[in-house]
């Protein structure tokens, strides 16, 4: 990743002696960042590799032998592009959140924050993601403590929609009448009616995790608007999963809730298994679990495999295509005439 330039704001012009003697220290910076971004890239495939190859592909083969290979490439066409639409509708609340936490920050910034923690939470623990936002988050000028509070609100709401979204898979796991798991949404009734209430329930997620507790109070529309979405999210990654189970001979109308609470759920009880890798392991037990009721054990075996590859394929490509046009964006700013511009660290430098 290179530098990011930003437009000077009227310094004075260095001296030739200064300049020189700062060259190099600045070439050392450089190819620092260079080295680390490269470690960084190399740690995060190797753990991506660590997942794929810890899962059970036979299923795969053995199952999809009697199946349209057709249809199924297209199911996984439509399930990339829904997790995709997830993904940007995540990035929008995010641009949200750290707005209204900071007030001073690009969108382009916030969105290379963003893309840049898409890669970072497949290495284990879940401390990376939380480290990238708050190093990359200091080159912008943004105190440790506003990006712990924007993660952390972000966090908080997106557990919150993500449980209330996997109410929605009930009724087909549990069977019979469960009209009263209504009841559970009443979080998200009373978080739009009073947003504040966000604030109490990240200061006990911070205690928790260990973890600074927030110090920014946001106004109600900033929570409002993250909220809904996140929620947006929750349900474009629940349809990815339902086109999948679609494409393995699950009833199209009555899968659709089943696929797009089971994704939440599966999800939300991945964030909670601390030393795995995005939740492997846990979200397919999940997945398995909800999509047994309508489908035969080995298909629904495959969804949730094919899930987890779709979820990574197209979470990397939309997070490096976004980081691409960024990165062009920036470049084309520089090139304006009659603008002058002060390198500073990137912000992806870790």
């Amino acid at each position: 990743m290179s530098a990011i330039e930003l437009q000077d704001g009227g310094e004075p012009d260095l001296g030739g002696a200064e300049a020189g003697g700062a060259e190099p220290e600045r070439r050392w910076r450089v190819l620092r960042r260079r080295a680390v971004t490269v470690f960084f890239l190399v740690a995060t495939a190797a753990a991506i590799a660590a997942v794929l190859h810890s899962q059970d592909w036979s299923v795969l083969a053995t199952t999809m032998r009697d199946r349209p290979a057709g249809f199924f490439a297209v199911m996984v066409g439509l399930a990339l592009l829904a997790n995709g639409a997830a993904l940007l509708a995540s990035m929008r609340a995010w641009l949200s959140m750290l707005s209204g936490v900071t007030g001073d920050v690009a969108a382009t910034d916030s969105a290379r924050i963003f893309f840049a923690g898409q890669f970072a939470k497949y290495m284990p623990g879940k401390i990376f993601g939380y480290v990238v936002s708050v190093r990359m988050g200091k080159t912008l000028g943004v105190s440790t403590v506003r990006m712990t509070s924007a993660w952390m609100l972000t966090l908080v709401i997106g557990l919150l929609t993500g449980a209330t979204v996997g109410l929605l898979a009930g009724p087909q796991v549990l069977g019979g009448s469960v009209a009263w798991l209504a009841l559970a949404a009443l979080p998200i009734v009373a978080v739009l009616i009073r947003p504040d209430l966000i604030s109490w329930a990240a200061v006990v997620v911070a205690r928790l995790l260990r973890r600074p507790p927030p110090t920014v109070r946001l106004p109600g529309s900033v929570i409002r608007r993250n909220v809904v979405m996140q929620l947006m999210s929750w349900l474009l990654g629940g349809v990815q999963l339902w086109f999948l189970a679609i494409a393995m001979g699950a009833p199209p109308a009555g899968s659709l809730l089943l696929c797009v609470g089971a994704f939440g759920l599966g999800t939300v009880a991945g964030v909670f298994a601390v030393f795995a890798p995005e939740g492997l392991g846990v979200r397919e037990f999940v997945l398995l679990t909800a999509l047994s009721v309508t489908l035969s054990l080995p298909a629904a075996g495959v969804v949730a495999l094919v899930s987890r590859l779709v979820v990574i394929l197209s979470e990397l490509a939309t997070a490096g295509v976004g980081l691409l046009v960024i990165e062009v964006l920036r470049r084309r700013r520089a090139r304006r005439p009659g603008e002058r511009h002060l390198l500073v660290p990137a912000p992806d430098s870790l």
